[in-house]
């Protein structure tokens, strides 16, 4: 039986379709259904209280809500977002503008949106076996802009040992709208260890730079990439690591990491990144209770393959050469750290975000370096 809400709904996510992609995000007009989905969206995300949603204010909503980073809001972000304005929730900053975002629900804060899509309904975790656990971080690319519908089996059914947090407890592992590394992956090793579960915890967001990601974080800090407003993401990972260990046993088995575009803007951001990143290895490590846990980087070249293609450097990203060799220098320097070279993979139009493909084979060969670093013999007979 319908309720009377549920047509309510239905327009305000046709409306916010829409607006989100047009130049103007809403047009109140006379319409009172719309006037009232625009009160609402005013009251959360008009900051300067002039009566309309400028281009600074509409950026806080896509960069609250587009939890892959394309730009765009596809259907989950926006449902998100529709359900956000019907609870009365939003990201807005404190009374004195400095504070982060801010989200009354700590499920749906910005760092595990996009892994809330990924879940298929609330699963139990096995009884036999390890249950091992690897925490997935960084921006676009692992957050992941493939389409699901692209998906064909196995990786668009649900699986008995393969398990995703999303939504504040454990689901099986099934992405309804985009997806990153993290499906071949978890499929990969679940045929490597056919005892065990694998599960997934995932913090990730478009567009992020390292300094978003860090255990103390700072707004100031986190906006040097213009990151500050989507709030401290180490902390989203903790609360799903607490909550797990309450509900489950699991056992932290990797740390993945896939990021770097957002740092390689600037030299400063640049020059830091290394120690940035030790520095965040050794407190998940500490934090984790796991202190040999094994890293795992996923880059696209080694030095000398970056040196030949200095070159050719991205206009926008004039430095991302020395990010992506601080990602190789964290291979040989940090113990227990592997730097995978995944090299040009296949894109979407955009020539930036791996598609369905790019993000199948980049999670294999994530899975392959897991499984090299826990049998030895695998490393010996490369």
């Amino acid at each position: 039986m319908k309720t009377r809400s549920e047509p309510v709904m239905r327009y305000v996510t046709f409306v916010l379709t829409v607006t989100l992609s047009a130049t103007i995000l809403f047009a109140a007009e006379d319409n009172p259904k719309r006037g009232k989905v625009w009160k609402a969206v005013l009251k959360k995300y008009d900051a300067n209280g002039n009566g309309k949603l400028d281009e600074d204010e509409r950026a806080v909503i896509r960069k609250a809500y587009d939890a892959n980073g394309d730009g765009q809001l596809d259907k989950t972000e926006r449902a998100a977002l529709v359900k956000a304005v019907n609870k009365g929730q939003g990201p807005k900053p404190d009374a004195d503008g400095d504070g982060p975002a801010k989200d009354t629900d700590k499920w749906s804060t910005t760092g595990l949106q996009q892994a809330n899509s990924m879940g298929g309904g609330e699963a139990a975790i096995p009884e036999g076996g390890t249950f091992r656990v690897f925490v997935l971080m960084g921006q676009s690319n692992m957050s992941g802009a493939a389409r699901a519908a692209r998906l064909k089996s196995p990786y668009n059914e649900k699986h008995d040992r393969i398990r995703i947090w999303a939504n504040g407890r454990w689901e099986y592992f099934v992405p309804r709208s985009r997806f990153g590394p993290g499906v071949g992956m978890a499929h990969q090793l679940a045929e490597f260890w056919p005892k065990d579960t694998i599960g997934i915890i995932k913090v990730a967001v478009g567009g992020t730079g390292i300094r978003g990601f860090e255990k103390n974080w700072t707004k100031e800090r986190a906006d040097r990439t213009f990151d500050g407003r989507k709030g401290p993401l180490y902390k989203d990972l903790m609360n799903a690591v607490t909550e797990a260990n309450k509900v489950s046993k699991p056992v932290f088995s990797g740390f993945v990491w896939k990021q770097g575009g957002a740092d390689g803007t600037k030299k400063d951001l640049a020059d830091e990144y290394y120690d940035t990143f030790k520095q965040l290895v050794s407190d998940l490590r500490r934090d984790l209770d796991v202190p040999g846990m094994p890293v795992f980087v996923l880059t696209y070249l080694n030095d000398e393959d970056l040196d030949e293609k200095a070159k050719t450097a991205q206009p926008k990203r004039k430095y991302i050469g020395a990010v992506l060799k601080a990602h190789n220098r964290a291979g040989r320097e940090i113990p227990d750290t592997v730097t995978v070279h995944h090299g040009k993979l296949p894109t979407m139009p955009d020539g930036i975000h791996f598609n369905a493909e790019g993000q199948i084979t980049l999670g294999k060969m994530a899975a392959d370096a897991v499984e090299e670093f826990y049998d030895p013999a695998l490393r010996s007979a490369k």
